[in-house]
């Protein structure tokens, strides 16, 4: 009893704090569902990258990429399992409510790797973007290109987040008491909503090139000065299988798009409208911890690339067999079968020649 009276008010403060933010029911369903998410994610991410995009025809600087990229996003499934399992589990074995407050050092790796897996897939998507525009403009002969590209972007797009990281964190003591994972220091808030405000930039400016890129691929066949000079069969297949792979990484830039772009618009909004739009600490906290968007994302993306494959290797299919087949019936199939017999008796006709001479 005498310990508890000589805690200083502030601890009792916190405490209470995090006793009531911990039980509310809309964050605790928060944390619930991110764990929930994560766990299901974290299987279906590894089936998706083991036994889809290792194997994907593409070519080796977007293959490279693309395992780059969900090679985080499960590493990202990873730790928010273990975060929120901590969060959501923590509540029901807590022996005390000052207990629910995370140990400085707890906190500092959990945070620091779930802020710098969560930000590597948001950055790498743009390198998808670039390769795609080197692959445009060297589709001649892009297929014979080495795979060098792809591991530089990864490199730069990886050294660029450390790098701001470390600006955010470079003076941060982690000696206030933290309530969740997901909550910034207050004496590193100003970085950090510095730091969102870029990745938003970021995410604006992908879908400024994803959108160029799409309107590319709409305008090919007519507009793309390359396939006008150069209509052979075998050119036609090349670009085919660039609009394939490009296709997919609309499909999965366009996805990331929906999901991390609204949880940065939203996160950005609390944290500028700030404590008194919210009525109150309280609410404030619980509406800065409902972190649903990303991890979502994480397990959705695996049942959206799978369907993506399949619908594009079926029209892959069907267009293939319908370029390489010869029509049979109508005035086209009497043309392709003049043509068949006339190469059959010129044949014949050179090989009586040679033996009468």
């Amino acid at each position: 009893m005498n310990k508890s009276i000589q805690v200083p008010i502030v601890n009792l403060t916190k405490c209470e704090l995090a006793y009531e933010i911990s039980h509310h029911p809309v964050y605790r369903f928060a944390q619930f569902w991110t764990f929930f998410v994560s766990f299901l994610a974290i299987p279906s991410l590894l089936y998706f990258l083991l036994k889809r995009i290792i194997r994907l025809p593409f070519h080796g600087n977007l293959k490279f990429m693309l395992i780059c990229y969900f090679f985080s996003s499960f590493a990202f499934a990873v730790v928010m399992f273990f975060d929120f399992g901590y969060h959501f589990i923590i509540p029901f074995v807590a022996s005390s409510k000052c207990a629910l407050i995370l140990d400085s050092q707890l906190f500092k790796y959990g945070h620091l790797g779930m802020t710098l897996f969560m930000t590597i897939p948001m950055l790498l998507p743009i390198g998808f973007s670039i390769e795609r525009f080197f692959a445009l403009g060297m589709a001649k002969n892009y297929e014979s290109v080495r795979t060098l590209l792809g591991p530089i972007l990864v490199i730069i797009l990886i050294i660029t987040d450390l790098n701001l990281i470390y600006n955010v964190f470079e003076n941060e003591k982690f000696n206030d008491p933290f309530i969740s994972f997901i909550l910034i220091p207050s004496t590193s808030a100003a970085q950090f909503n510095n730091f969102f405000w870029f990745l938003l930039y970021v995410e604006i400016t992908n879908f400024l090139l994803n959108c160029i890129i799409l309107s590319v691929h709409s305008h090919l066949k007519t507009r793309y000065r390359f396939l006008r000079q150069h209509s052979t069969l075998s050119v036609r297949f090349e670009l085919e299988e660039i609009s394939q792979s490009s296709k997919f990484t609309l499909v999965v830039s366009f996805t990331h798009l929906l999901f991390v772009g609204w949880y940065l618009v939203a996160i950005i909004f609390v944290r500028t409208v700030g404590q008194d739009f919210f009525g109150g600490y309280v609410p404030y906290t619980i509406a800065r911890g409902v972190y649903c968007a990303v991890p979502t994302y994480n397990f959705i993306i695996v049942f959206v690339g799978i369907h993506s494959l399949r619908f594009m290797n079926s029209r892959r299919q069907n267009k293939v067999q319908s370029t390489v087949q010869i029509k049979s019936t109508g005035q086209e199939g009497a043309q392709n079968y003049d043509k068949a017999i006339s190469s059959y008796w010129d044949s014949i006709s050179s090989g009586m020649h040679k033996i009468k001479t």
